[in-house]
């Protein structure tokens, strides 16, 4: 009786005025166990095959685009009779749809959708560009009001944008939840308008961000004001003090206590790794302690390099060279301060070399100038005291005067030649003729030419050369000029009754000139003012001298590529002068 109802209630269910769904059971001999297909049109086909010996008394389901059709779990008692054997079902569903099931309604729907699916590409197309135009208009447009050229940030974009963005995505997902708790919206219209509410609340929460974004985006330093940022700024701030706060320690201590700390640190991570060697980490171990001490032997190297760039800098500020800065750049710790105080060095010496070159060059303008516009007047005044002595004067008196007067010009003349010729010896404008010179000979013609003045000062010259010629490469005009000072400062300022010694030799490839007397005044000056001009072996300027003699030589014999020397021992004063040998060539 239960099983004729139960076939009554399935024909009634599944007859072809009440479902589009039609089936086929067959069994594995292809026999027809149950259906109610009677070869209607279908549109679309499915099967299905069930084994009995995989089967575990489950539900078994298929769906055909249509309604869930469910096997039912069959009886423990009847689940061996299924032994062996296995089953196909063949769904089918009608075409076209006709009956009022579950397929109708989404069957009508597609058919309306089908019929205008020309206009609805447009109309989607259309309204995705317009979509994006809008889209963009927003974005162009926030935080902007009308009447006022800046950005204006308010309401809610004032909140850390992170925590606005968290705040949109917590809201999103209960409203995402909604969504998928409708299931398969295709089958209601209700569904399908529920899922698209919820779709267009998501876009415009979508949109809020954009907006909000753009909006901090053109108001400048968005980054600054989102909680991920403060968090970094806080840690980076407490970290940048502790570090600066280690390096202001570390970089009090002296260098040897630094040198001392970074071996004991070296040594630490060493010992670390050696027990990593030893426990269960032996090849991380290895691989780190490699890498560690490679990239201390890297460094070594770099601190090696930039020392060798300091190194070389100091020999070039040592030899004179003050153009090249060091490039500090690259370079570290306290070699990089060392460099920059080794700068500042290069710097104040260039600058006082500058100085220094800047005053001789001014004080030799200002002594050429002013010989040239003395020289013109002090000619007429000389000639002019020719003239007078010239004529007949029986006052002694007037003729007293006229010889003051000659002697005082012939001294302001020769002062004035000497301030020329110690101008232009210094500062190298004088025409050089290096040629095959004796020593020996100028010497005796020098001294021949003083011979009369030794005399008068009671000065004896002792002139002692072995050899009987000396060439050397010199100008003769300008080393007769320097023997003619040297003589003529041992007149004016030897001890009478003295002897004066005068020596020449060959001293290796050097012809040396020695030149010895003693002083009629005390020497309380060194021999580095004595050379300077203007200075005077007697302080109380009680000889007829302008002080420009030596001067004037040394400048001459460096102007030869010569070297003078001048040295004092108590009354003592002793000149040392050498020169190249004569080597077969002019210069």
């Amino acid at each position: 009786e239960k099983e004729a109802f139960d076939l009554k209630r399935y024909e009634q269910t599944f007859s072809e005025a009440n479902t589009n769904f039609f089936f086929t059971v067959k069994d594995d001999s292809g026999a027809t166990l149950l259906s109610n297909f009677d070869n209607q049109d279908y549109g679309t086909l499915k099967t299905y095959s069930y084994d009995a010996d995989s089967y575990n008394n489950s539900d078994y389901s298929f769906d055909s685009s249509g309604p869930t059709v469910s096997i039912s779990p069959i009886p423990v008692d009847e689940y061996d009779e299924l032994d062996g054997k296995s089953y196909v079902v063949n769904c089918y569903v009608k075409d076209p749809i006709t009956a009022p099931d579950e397929y109708m309604e989404p069957y009508k729907t597609q058919q309306a959708l089908y019929a205008a699916r020309y206009l609805l590409i447009a109309a989607t197309v259309a309204s995705a560009v317009l979509a994006l135009a809008v889209f963009i208009f927003l974005l162009c447009s926030s935080g902007r009001k009308k009447g006022r050229d800046d950005i204006i940030v308010s309401g809610l974009n004032r909140l850390p944008f992170d925590l606005y963005l968290a705040g949109a995505v917590i809201l999103a997902i209960p409203v995402s939840h909604v969504v998928l708790s409708f299931g398969d919206f295709t089958r209601s219209a209700w569904s399908a308008l529920g899922v698209i509410a919820v779709l267009v609340t998501l876009g415009l929460m979508a949109l809020a961000v954009c907006l909000s974004f753009a909006a901090r985006v053109k108001a400048g330093r968005w980054w600054q004001n989102t909680i991920l940022y403060r968090v970094l700024n806080l840690i980076y701030r407490a970290a940048r003090a502790v570090l600066n706060a280690v390096r202001k320690i570390f970089g009090n201590l002296p260098l040897l206590w630094k040198a001392i700390l970074i071996f004991l640190a070296y040594l630490i991570l060493n010992f670390i790794f050696v027990l990593m060697l030893l426990g269960a980490f032996w090849g991380a171990g290895l691989l780190l302690g490699l890498l560690f001490n490679l990239a201390v032997l890297t460094g070594l190297c770099m601190l090696m390099l930039q020392l060798n760039v300091v190194k070389r800098a100091g020999q070039r500020i040592a030899a004179g060279d003050f153009e090249p800065k060091i490039d500090t750049a690259r370079l570290r710790w306290d070699i990089k301060t060392h460099a920059e105080t080794l700068n500042n060095i290069r710097s104040g010496m260039a600058q006082a070399v500058e100085e220094r070159m800047k005053s001789e060059r001014l004080k030799t303008e200002l002594i050429t100038n002013v010989s040239h516009d003395i020289k013109t007047p002090l000619t007429s005044i000389v000639n002019y005291v020719d003239l007078l002595k010239k004529e007949t004067i029986d006052n002694d008196t007037v003729n007293g005067y006229i010889d003051v007067l000659d002697r005082q010009s012939s001294r302001l003349k020769k002062l004035t030649e000497d301030l020329l010729e110690a101008s232009k010896a210094s500062t190298g404008n004088v025409s050089l003729n290096l040629t095959r010179t004796d020593i020996i000979e100028l010497l005796n013609q020098s001294v021949g030419e003083y011979a009369e003045r030794f005399a008068d000062n009671e000065l004896e010259l002792v002139m002692n050369a072995s050899m009987g010629e000396l060439f050397i490469a010199a100008d003769g005009r300008l080393l007769w000029r320097v023997f003619d000072n040297l003589f003529n400062n041992v007149c004016k300022y030897s001890q009478p009754d003295t002897r004066v010694y005068l020596a020449v030799s060959l001293v290796g490839n050097t012809a040396e000139i020695t030149l010895k007397n003693i002083s009629r005044y005390p020497l309380n000056v060194t021999p580095d003012e004595l050379l300077e001009r203007f200075v005077q072996g007697d302080s109380a300027r009680a000889t007829q001298g302008s002080g420009l003699g030596l001067s004037i030589a040394k400048s001459l014999t460096e102007l030869q590529k010569g070297t003078f020397t001048l040295s004092v021992d108590g009354d003592l004063f002793k000149v040392i002068i050498c020169l190249e040998p004569w080597s077969g060539a002019s210069s």
